[in-house]
């Protein structure tokens, strides 16, 4: 019984981050969560367990949660953003860490979450961390995220085809994100 009630606690609290971020910004929203299906599908295909793929699927929606503490000005702006704009930018997913790390439910992700800009060369933010130091889950989000990103209009840009899409994932494997990781997206998407 004590884990149902823990387990509908859990679900509560993520609903609730979510429908703030939505409040905040619908289309962030939208993304996290369609982020989320193709995590957990990516999970999935790369032979996780269910548990674990719902575990990333709630990581991968919660991913942009620390965008609440970005301002309008840089979070909707419709053009391309200047150099001191991405460093505000960049801290999302400190934000993002530092808010889920506060609810001991979701203290399993709020890592994740912070590590879902890193790159797979160790080019990325906020740790700089590379290759398998970056956890499996926060990898899996990035492709999720990444693609679901491309497809997606956003305020600077129009959406990529599918196909494109696949090409950028392709040509930043190894660099940005797993190449073994991008393969399963590959694979996944052309099913």
């Amino acid at each position: 019984m004590i884990g149902q009630r823990e387990s509908a606690r859990h679900g509560e609290v993520v609903g609730a981050l979510l429908a703030m971020l939505s409040a905040r910004d619908a289309a962030t929203c939208d993304h996290s969560i369609a982020a989320g299906e193709w995590a957990r599908k990516l999970a999935l295909a790369i032979g996780l367990g269910e548990d674990q793929a719902d575990a990333i699927e709630v990581a991968a929606m919660l991913h942009d949660i620390g965008k609440i503490a970005t301002p309008d000005c840089i979070l909707l702006k419709p053009g391309a953003l200047d150099d001191a704009e991405w460093v505000t930018m960049r801290e999302h997913p400190g934000h993002g860490e530092t808010i889920l790390s506060r609810f001991p439910s979701l203290l399993e992700y709020a890592y994740i979450v912070g590590a879902h800009h890193e790159h797979f060369d160790g080019s990325g933010y906020p740790r700089g961390l590379g290759g398998n130091e970056i956890p499996l889950a926060a990898r899996v989000v990035a492709v999720a995220d990444g693609y679901h990103a491309m497809v997606s209009n956003r305020p600077y840009r129009t959406a990529m085809s599918s196909h494109e899409a696949l090409v950028h994932l392709v040509a930043g494997g190894g660099t940005v994100w797993d190449p073994s990781i991008v393969k399963h997206m590959v694979a996944l998407v052309a099913a």
